[in-house]
């Protein structure tokens, strides 16, 4: 989607940043290649199983700053995620129980 169609600007950031599942694990880390105020571009070094709802731990220090995603796409490495509600989050988790 090129950026004209964006709702949100986006800003490049390649931060590197934890991946933790509804559960509660962090089940992985990856680079935020960029961000929006409704969403995320991240790319995985490592193949494995990016769950389609997880929070996003940008503050690896105490985990004080996250935001919940729902993967919006995924090519090759790369994930396009989009931000939530802590309560549509939740809904989401119920829903797909």
């Amino acid at each position: 989607m090129g950026g004209k169609h964006r709702r949100f600007t986006r800003r490049k950031v390649e931060q590197s940043v934890l991946i933790r599942s509804a559960e509660g694990a962090i089940v992985g880390q990856c680079t935020m290649l960029d961000i929006s105020s409704g969403g995320a571009r991240l790319r995985f070094d490592a193949a494995g199983e990016v769950p389609d709802l997880f929070t996003l731990l940008l503050s690896k220090l105490d985990g004080g700053l996250k935001r919940h995603c729902v993967v919006a796409w995924r090519k090759d490495r790369q994930v396009g995620v989009r931000f939530v509600t802590a309560e549509d989050f939740v809904s989401a988790i119920v829903t797909s129980a």
